[in-house]
């Protein structure tokens, strides 16, 4: 619920903090062991202040010590589970505490295993100087977190069904910590008297009977719904609203039985919700999926680098206007980005394409036409070889798309969607999906949505393989392309 860091970024940030403790017992022994200042530095004489650690395979006993003890003490008070919440304050306070409890548990691990050799200089200054690096580590991660949601990034939109207490009590909780990276869009109610006024400072954007509209026309990534046990018919509905068009809706459940409930409890500042969700992916696998994105949308476009700028000369001098084709597209939850191509039409395509809709060869709310007049001569080629989709590997790069997904649509397709159809905007958009590999235009528009609809529920990166593959032999004997 409200994006909390999912397993995968607490599963990070703690082999993160392991391999911090790791490798600071092998800088401190190495330290200790040749950094010649503190063998002469002599306060009393015929005494040493640090001595030369003993051998390192001896050391590697206490280091297996040392591990066991910091994986057990971070998991368990290493408090993963409320990253966006915790204050500079909290953080600094806790690592204090841990590394006492580290201390202790060390000198006694050293006493029980009878661990003679081991340097107390050591013990200090590895208990010291590893409290300090995690501190640090921690504190850097959550700075670069607030800046990044202060600037505008990583937020997540939020429509709020209810406007009673306790639905203004939970918009308070939010109106303090803007660093947690939660913005709400709008309020709904199932009063239409308080449809345009403002509760607790947001504006009440309809009645309940307006949620699929509102989801339609506005940028929202999950809906909450805190509102009274009265509202219980209601409630199902404003879920199945949610679940048609592929957005995360999560109940307040303070005055429910999660055992009868199908969702994942989640637990915020005293607030106990229960999220209803379509397929969505894990942290991890949209990690993976964009590090493939990066990695080999990098590689085709430096690879392809001199072909490209032939086209951009082609293009340039067969036809009057730009190079490259801008047009608004949707993305995920129906945010919008500038999606690029290679020019392939004349240049007042778009002004000639209302004349050409009766001969549109597509059912539903998109055009296309196989022998279109607006396309010039090096454009048929270009749409033939999929070379004008080329500069979407940009789009890419940026993030605006992946690699593989459900195409992105216009928004004035979008409009035209039916609520199920919307379900398709629950992933990030592609350079290919299903469609393209199943023979494009010889497939209509409803079997269209259903297998985008089918991507996202049946996701996997061997999918995204398996898809990668079929359209590069769809390009390379040009099945399917107008």
């Amino acid at each position: 619920m409200l994006k909390e860091r999912t397993d995968f970024v607490k599963k990070l940030l703690y082999f993160a903090e392991l391999s911090i403790v790791t490798a600071n017992f092998f800088v401190v022994y190495r330290l200790l062991a040749y950094f010649r200042f503190f063998y002469s530095l002599d306060l009393l004489p015929g005494i040493k202040v640090v001595q030369r650690p003993h051998s390192l395979h001896l050391y590697l006993l206490v280091f297996w010590l040392v591990f066991l003890i910091w994986a057990v003490l971070l998991k368990v008070k290493g408090r993963y589970h409320h990253l966006r919440i915790q204050t500079y304050r909290e953080v600094i306070t806790r690592h204090f505490f841990n590394g006492l409890i580290f201390f202790v548990c060390f000198a006694a691990g050293a006493m029980l295993f009878k661990f003679e050799f081991l340097s107390r200089t050591f013990m200090i200054v590895y208990t010291v100087s590893t409290v300090f690096l995690l501190m640090l580590n921690r504190l850097i991660v959550m700075s670069v977190a607030y800046h990044l949601r202060k600037k505008g990034y990583n937020y997540r939109n939020l429509l709020l069904v209810g406007t009673g207490p306790r639905a203004q009590v939970f918009l308070g909780h939010l109106s303090k910590h803007s660093e947690w990276g939660y913005r709400v869009v709008g309020l709904v109610d199932r009063d239409p008297a308080l449809v345009g006024q403002n509760i607790a400072g947001y504006k009440v954007l309809g009645v309940l009977e307006d949620l699929p509209r509102i989801l339609e026309k506005n940028v929202i990534d999950e809906v909450v719904l805190v509102v009274p046990r009265s509202w219980l018919e209601e409630m199902e509905k404003c879920i199945l609203n949610c679940e048609a068009v592929g957005v995360p809706a999560t109940l307040s459940t303070d005055f429910f039985d999660l055992k009868i409930a199908s969702g994942v409890p989640k637990e915020f500042d005293g607030f106990t919700y229960l999220t209803f969700e379509t397929r969505r992916l894990r942290e991890s696998e949209l990690f993976l999926k964009r590090s493939v994105d990066i990695f080999f949308s990098s590689i085709i476009l430096v690879l392809t680098a001199p072909l490209l700028l032939m086209v951009c000369l082609l293009v340039k001098l067969t036809s009057h206007g730009h190079v490259f084709f801008k047009q608004t597209r949707c993305s995920l939850n129906g945010r919008t980005f500038t999606l690029y191509k290679f020019r392939s039409m004349v240049a007042d395509a778009e002004a000639r394409l209302e004349a050409l809709k009766e001969l549109n060869e597509m059912s539903g709310p998109v055009f296309k036409l196989a022998n279109d007049p607006r396309l010039t001569s090096i454009g048929k080629f270009l749409r033939k070889t999929s070379l004008d989709e080329f500069p979407q590997f940009w789009n890419v790069l940026k993030g605006d798309m992946s690699l593989v997904g459900p195409r992105p649509p216009l928004p004035s397709e979008v409009e035209k969607y039916e609520p199920w159809q919307r379900r398709r905007l629950s992933m990030k958009p592609g350079l290919s999906c299903i469609w393209q590999v199943s023979g494009r235009n010889k497939i209509n528009f409803e079997s269209w949505m259903k297998l985008d609809l089918q991507y996202i529920d049946k996701w996997s990166i061997w999918l995204d393989f398996k898809i990668a593959l079929l359209t590069v032999w769809a390009v390379i004997t040009r099945s399917g392309a107008n």
